[in-house]
């Protein structure tokens, strides 16, 4: 009996340093994880600081007076007013691009930050298997950072485009209205394939 009982407490201890020594050996990880983790959400909060609602009203602003000029602009114009107008047509495409794949960014995202956390928790209480963490650990991490750079460079790209959105706007919004009686014709808001 006694010696039944001595080779299960051996067994335990020996179990219980072996848990310790795997998540003590993966600190490291852990640590670089959840800064990783930090680092994610941080562009996922610049990410949202664009204003999507005023995104959608500049996208069916340039969808409209970009179907209106293509059908009621006959004559040439000024090479300034031509100029701002190829700066207003440059940019649908990129508006219509961040609406379309807004969700599925943040998606993707959220996916991210929770991998992470998992990760992170079986990293430190040692339940994950110690030839596949590394593994694991590796592909998170690319994921991640793919996912920071993404958001990073449609941040970037969309503010942009609506910078030159309402720095051409105005030059095509005169034009819309010599051509239409002194009026704005009434805003189409085109639908928006959206991603999951």
């Amino acid at each position: 009996m006694r010696t039944l009982f001595l080779i299960i407490s051996v067994s335990a201890l020996a179990f219980i340093f072996s848990s310790c020594r795997n998540t003590h050996a993966y600190e490291k990880y852990v640590k670089e994880l959840d800064s990783l983790k930090v680092v994610l959400q941080q562009a996922v909060t610049n990410f949202k600081t664009v204003d999507s609602a005023g995104c959608v009203n500049a996208y069916s602003k340039h969808y409209t007076y970009s179907l209106f000029l293509n059908s009621h602009l006959k004559d040439t114009v000024s090479k300034t007013v031509a100029e701002k107008l190829q700066d207003f047509q440059s940019v649908g495409k990129g508006m219509q691009d961040y609406l379309a794949y807004r969700t599925s960014w943040l998606n993707e995202a959220g996916l991210s930050v929770t991998q992470l956390q998992t990760l992170s928790h079986d990293l430190k209480t040692g339940s994950i298997d110690e030839e596949e963490a590394v593994e694991f650990i590796n592909e998170e991490k690319k994921q991640a950072e793919t996912i920071i750079e993404e958001l990073k460079i449609n941040t970037e790209a969309i503010r942009k485009h609506l910078e030159v959105f309402h720095r051409s706007l105005p030059v095509c919004e005169d034009l819309v209205k010599q051509l239409n009686s002194g009026i704005l014709p009434e805003l189409v808001h085109p639908e928006i394939k959206r991603t999951n």
